[in-house]
């Protein structure tokens, strides 16, 4: 019986090592980049465009990244009925379109008759296809494209559309599905990707990942980084690929204090903690 239970725990445990020493053993991977200097540079992604002014993941809170700006944007990426990838990120569109079908029921043309909803009412902005975004701005920034669907299809079609734009070094495709990283990193080792929910405590998982199928980056909520998070960054070299979001006014001072470089930020253009500080340089479309 113990000779069996012991076959029984070996077997997986060599497969997983056969697989590992596959794809390039345990250890650091140098990755790819889409910061200038990693070393020294600090990036802004706009969470969902510039909020407020504007609805979220809508066409013109990205034009006003643009004006503010900002050299990064995030945006959440879905599909209609028709099969278009559309700037969404709910499920459904009970709160940004005010009808209670499923995103993913809706037809592009039809989403042109529901506009978006902003503080309860309609406004004249409507949801946008990828295209039109990309057609207008995809030498403007680097994205952070949150993928929330995850089936290979959807990873074959977002990688034809970066290199249709020319896009490989300036795109992050972020998933928190482990099964997509993995394809990604296996088919398209060119394309820039993040791991999902590295938390504090979760270290772990990303030294587990055999070294040439590591993303190139680390994201996760600010609020589940500590000083043990950090240090292991500082240890492992990963500061300047390490991204958070859950980032605003109310707690950027502390992010920055704690040595993390680059955020998600929810960006207020009226509140003095950004203002004051300058770090959105504002300037208008003619400057």
């Amino acid at each position: 019986m113990l000779k069996t239970l012991l076959i029984i725990f070996a077997f997986p445990v060599i497969i997983y090592l056969v697989f590992v020493f596959s794809f390039g053993g345990f250890g650091s991977k140098a990755g790819v980049t889409v910061f200038p200097d990693p070393a020294d540079s600090v990036i802004f992604f706009a969470h969902r465009g510039v909020v407020g002014k504007f609805p979220e993941n809508s066409l013109e809170s990205i034009g006003e990244a643009k004006r503010l700006g900002f050299r990064a944007v995030e945006f959440d990426l879905r599909k209609s009925a028709g099969g278009d990838f559309i700037l969404f990120h709910d499920v459904d569109c009970r709160r940004m379109l005010g009808t209670e079908f499923e995103i993913q029921d809706v037809p592009t043309l039809d989403l042109k008759t529901f506009p978006f909803i902003q503080n309860g009412k309609v406004t004249p902005w409507l949801v946008p296809t990828l295209k039109e975004v990309l057609d207008q701005h995809h030498t403007n920034f680097i994205f952070y494209i949150d993928m929330k669907l995850t089936g290979f299809t959807e990873a074959d079609q977002i990688v034809e559309i970066i290199r249709k734009y020319g896009m490989e070094k300036s795109a992050i495709v972020a998933s928190a599905d482990y099964l997509f990283n993995l394809y990604m990193e296996l088919r398209y080792p060119e394309i820039i990707t993040p791991l999902e929910g590295l938390n504090s405590g979760k270290e772990w998982t990303y030294s587990i990942i055999p070294k040439n199928l590591k993303p190139d980056y680390l994201s996760g909520f600010l609020n589940k980084v500590d000083e043990t998070h950090m240090q292991w960054l500082r240890e492992k070299g990963l500061v300047s690929r390490r991204i958070v979001y859950g980032v605003d006014s109310s707690n950027f001072f502390v992010a920055r204090n704690m040595g993390l470089r680059n955020f998600i930020l929810d960006y207020d253009s009226l509140n003095p903690v950004f203002k004051d500080t300058g770090i959105i340089p504002e300037r208008t479309d003619n400057k």
